[in-house]
Protein backbone atom coordinates (compact mmCIF):
# COMPACT_ATOMS: atom_id res chain seq x y z
CA UNK A 1 0.00 0.00 0.00
CA UNK A 2 1.42 3.49 -1.08
CA UNK A 3 1.59 5.33 2.27
CA UNK A 4 2.36 8.84 0.36
CA UNK A 5 0.22 11.52 -1.17
CA UNK A 6 2.51 13.32 -2.75
CA UNK A 7 6.11 13.10 -4.43
CA UNK A 8 9.30 15.36 -3.98
CA UNK A 9 12.10 14.40 -6.29
CA UNK A 10 15.71 16.08 -5.46
CA UNK A 11 18.88 16.07 -7.58
CA UNK A 12 21.95 17.30 -6.25
CA UNK A 13 25.10 15.86 -8.40
CA UNK A 14 27.52 14.23 -6.47
CA UNK A 15 30.27 15.91 -7.77
CA UNK A 16 28.86 19.90 -5.89
CA UNK A 17 31.69 20.56 -3.84
CA UNK A 18 31.02 19.46 0.13
CA UNK A 19 30.69 23.74 0.82
CA UNK A 20 28.26 24.41 -2.12
CA UNK A 21 25.95 21.26 -1.31
CA UNK A 22 22.82 23.16 -0.41
CA UNK A 23 19.60 20.28 -0.72
CA UNK A 24 20.09 18.80 2.58
CA UNK A 25 20.24 21.96 3.99
CA UNK A 26 16.56 22.58 1.84
CA UNK A 27 15.19 19.13 2.70
CA UNK A 28 15.92 18.96 6.77
CA UNK A 29 14.10 22.01 6.86
CA UNK A 30 10.98 21.36 4.49
CA UNK A 31 10.47 18.09 6.84
CA UNK A 32 9.56 20.42 9.73
CA UNK A 33 7.34 22.07 7.79
CA UNK A 34 3.16 20.53 7.84
CA UNK A 35 3.10 19.81 4.22
CA UNK A 36 6.22 17.41 4.35
CA UNK A 37 4.04 14.84 6.26
CA UNK A 38 2.46 12.84 3.82
CA UNK A 39 5.09 13.88 0.96
CA UNK A 40 7.79 11.28 -0.24
CA UNK A 41 10.94 12.85 -0.82
CA UNK A 42 13.47 11.52 -3.32
CA UNK A 43 17.37 12.37 -3.52
CA UNK A 44 19.35 11.45 -6.17
CA UNK A 45 23.19 12.49 -6.31
CA UNK A 46 23.73 11.15 -10.18
CA UNK A 47 21.20 10.60 -13.25
CA UNK A 48 21.81 6.83 -13.02
CA UNK A 49 20.26 7.17 -9.50
CA UNK A 50 17.68 9.66 -10.87
CA UNK A 51 16.36 7.12 -13.44
CA UNK A 52 16.13 4.30 -10.93
CA UNK A 53 14.25 6.71 -8.03
CA UNK A 54 11.95 8.30 -10.90
CA UNK A 55 10.82 4.43 -12.06
CA UNK A 56 10.56 3.54 -8.90
CA UNK A 57 7.99 6.39 -8.03
CA UNK A 58 6.11 5.63 -11.26
CA UNK A 59 5.68 1.75 -10.55
CA UNK A 60 4.56 2.77 -6.81
CA UNK A 61 1.77 5.65 -8.21
CA UNK A 62 0.85 4.20 -11.46
CA UNK A 63 2.70 6.75 -13.37
CA UNK A 64 1.34 9.99 -11.07
CA UNK A 65 4.04 13.10 -11.86
CA UNK A 66 5.95 14.36 -8.77
CA UNK A 67 4.15 17.23 -6.95
CA UNK A 68 6.84 19.38 -6.50
CA UNK A 69 11.15 19.27 -7.36
CA UNK A 70 14.18 20.50 -6.13
CA UNK A 71 17.26 20.72 -8.52
CA UNK A 72 20.81 22.06 -7.52
CA UNK A 73 21.80 23.67 -10.92
CA UNK A 74 25.60 23.35 -9.81
CA UNK A 75 27.04 20.29 -11.12
CA UNK A 76 24.80 19.83 -14.09
CA UNK A 77 26.54 20.32 -16.87
CA UNK A 78 24.04 19.26 -20.11
CA UNK A 79 21.20 21.13 -20.49
CA UNK A 80 19.51 18.50 -22.53
CA UNK A 81 19.36 16.04 -19.46
CA UNK A 82 17.87 18.74 -17.35
CA UNK A 83 15.45 19.42 -20.13
CA UNK A 84 14.73 15.47 -19.99
CA UNK A 85 14.52 15.68 -16.24
CA UNK A 86 11.93 17.80 -16.18
CA UNK A 87 9.87 16.29 -18.96
CA UNK A 88 6.22 15.18 -18.82
CA UNK A 89 7.24 11.68 -19.58
CA UNK A 90 9.67 11.86 -16.56
CA UNK A 91 9.42 13.86 -13.29
CA UNK A 92 6.30 14.94 -14.64
CA UNK A 93 7.01 18.80 -15.45
CA UNK A 94 6.23 19.46 -11.68
CA UNK A 95 6.70 23.19 -10.00
CA UNK A 96 10.04 22.64 -9.25
CA UNK A 97 12.53 25.13 -6.84
CA UNK A 98 15.76 25.61 -9.13
CA UNK A 99 19.08 26.58 -6.91
CA UNK A 100 21.87 28.36 -8.38
CA UNK A 101 25.53 29.62 -7.61
CA UNK A 102 26.43 32.86 -9.34
CA UNK A 103 30.16 31.45 -9.34
CA UNK A 104 29.39 27.96 -10.95
CA UNK A 105 26.38 28.96 -13.30
CA UNK A 106 26.56 27.34 -16.21
CA UNK A 107 24.70 29.46 -18.75
CA UNK A 108 22.94 26.67 -21.10
CA UNK A 109 21.60 25.14 -18.28
CA UNK A 110 20.37 28.05 -16.43
CA UNK A 111 18.50 29.17 -19.45
CA UNK A 112 16.38 25.62 -19.45
CA UNK A 113 15.56 26.60 -16.00
CA UNK A 114 14.58 30.24 -16.89
CA UNK A 115 12.77 29.19 -19.79
CA UNK A 116 11.09 26.52 -17.86
CA UNK A 117 9.61 29.29 -14.78
CA UNK A 118 9.52 31.98 -17.47
CA UNK A 119 6.84 29.73 -19.25
CA UNK A 120 4.64 28.91 -16.27
CA UNK A 121 4.23 32.60 -15.31
CA UNK A 122 3.25 33.56 -18.89
CA UNK A 123 0.51 30.81 -18.00
CA UNK A 124 -0.07 32.09 -14.49
CA UNK A 125 -1.09 35.26 -15.95
CA UNK A 126 -3.88 34.12 -18.41
CA UNK A 127 -5.08 31.38 -15.84
CA UNK A 128 -3.97 32.64 -12.18
CA UNK A 129 -6.01 29.08 -10.69
CA UNK A 130 -2.99 27.11 -11.78
CA UNK A 131 -0.80 28.00 -9.14
CA UNK A 132 2.48 29.62 -8.68
CA UNK A 133 5.14 29.26 -11.19
CA UNK A 134 8.50 27.54 -10.72
CA UNK A 135 11.84 29.81 -9.63
CA UNK A 136 15.56 30.01 -9.21
CA UNK A 137 16.72 31.26 -6.14
CA UNK A 138 20.77 32.13 -6.06
CA UNK A 139 23.14 30.87 -2.78
CA UNK A 140 26.67 31.34 -1.72
CA UNK A 141 28.31 29.44 0.78
CA UNK A 142 27.62 31.83 3.43
CA UNK A 143 23.83 31.42 2.73
CA UNK A 144 22.94 28.32 2.74
CA UNK A 145 21.10 28.29 5.38
CA UNK A 146 19.56 31.68 5.18
CA UNK A 147 18.73 30.03 1.54
CA UNK A 148 17.82 26.60 2.17
CA UNK A 149 15.24 27.95 5.06
CA UNK A 150 13.21 30.31 2.13
CA UNK A 151 13.74 27.48 -0.49
CA UNK A 152 12.04 25.09 1.74
CA UNK A 153 8.89 27.52 2.46
CA UNK A 154 8.58 27.23 -1.19
CA UNK A 155 8.17 23.89 -1.33
CA UNK A 156 5.77 24.05 1.63
CA UNK A 157 3.68 25.99 -0.35
CA UNK A 158 4.09 24.06 -3.81
CA UNK A 159 2.42 21.62 -1.56
CA UNK A 160 -0.23 23.66 -0.12
CA UNK A 161 -1.58 24.89 -3.30
CA UNK A 162 -1.37 21.29 -4.98
CA UNK A 163 -3.86 20.10 -1.83
CA UNK A 164 -6.45 23.29 -2.43
CA UNK A 165 -6.52 22.73 -5.84
CA UNK A 166 -7.14 18.89 -5.68
CA UNK A 167 -9.63 20.67 -3.34
CA UNK A 168 -10.98 22.71 -5.65
CA UNK A 169 -11.65 19.96 -8.49
CA UNK A 170 -13.53 17.43 -6.03
CA UNK A 171 -16.03 20.47 -4.41
CA UNK A 172 -16.07 22.06 -7.98
CA UNK A 173 -14.91 25.22 -5.93
CA UNK A 174 -12.82 27.42 -8.46
CA UNK A 175 -10.11 29.16 -6.01
CA UNK A 176 -9.94 33.04 -6.12
CA UNK A 177 -7.13 34.12 -8.58
CA UNK A 178 -5.32 36.06 -5.57
CA UNK A 179 -4.58 32.88 -3.48
CA UNK A 180 -0.65 31.72 -4.48
CA UNK A 181 1.32 31.62 -1.35
CA UNK A 182 4.30 30.28 -2.65
CA UNK A 183 4.52 33.36 -5.60
CA UNK A 184 3.85 35.35 -2.56
CA UNK A 185 6.65 34.27 -0.47
CA UNK A 186 8.74 34.33 -3.84
CA UNK A 187 7.53 38.02 -3.90
CA UNK A 188 8.94 38.84 -1.20
CA UNK A 189 12.08 37.78 -1.58
CA UNK A 190 15.08 40.02 -3.30
CA UNK A 191 16.85 36.64 -4.73
CA UNK A 192 14.08 34.37 -6.15
CA UNK A 193 12.92 34.76 -9.98
CA UNK A 194 9.73 33.72 -10.53
CA UNK A 195 9.28 35.09 -14.21
CA UNK A 196 9.29 37.92 -16.11
CA UNK A 197 5.74 39.05 -15.95
CA UNK A 198 7.35 40.30 -12.75
CA UNK A 199 9.26 42.93 -11.79
CA UNK A 200 11.72 43.67 -8.74
CA UNK A 201 10.80 46.93 -7.11
CA UNK A 202 11.93 48.03 -3.91
CA UNK A 203 13.04 43.61 -2.72
CA UNK A 204 9.49 42.70 -3.54
CA UNK A 205 8.77 41.19 -7.10
CA UNK A 206 5.35 42.27 -8.60
CA UNK A 207 3.85 42.52 -12.19
CA UNK A 208 5.35 46.19 -14.42
CA UNK A 209 2.66 48.57 -13.97
CA UNK A 210 2.14 47.93 -17.97
CA UNK A 211 0.07 45.05 -16.88
CA UNK A 212 -1.72 46.76 -14.29
CA UNK A 213 -3.32 49.16 -17.03
CA UNK A 214 -6.65 48.33 -19.27
CA UNK A 215 -5.86 46.93 -22.50
CA UNK A 216 -7.02 49.82 -24.37
CA UNK A 217 -4.58 52.21 -22.61
CA UNK A 218 -1.61 50.71 -23.57
CA UNK A 219 -1.90 50.83 -27.24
Amino acid sequence: MVSFERGLFALEMSSVPEELRVVDVILDAFREMPHAEGTLIQKATSLEMAAIMIDNFKAKTCGSPYSSALFNLTGISSPDELSFLLGNSVTGNPPTVFMVTLKEMQGPVYSVAREKVDREADAGVVDPGRGAPSCIDSYSQSSKAEAGARAAAFLNAYQEEKLELQKAKQTGVIMPAAISPALDLMRQSTTTFCGRRYKRMTGIMRRPKDLDRPAASRS
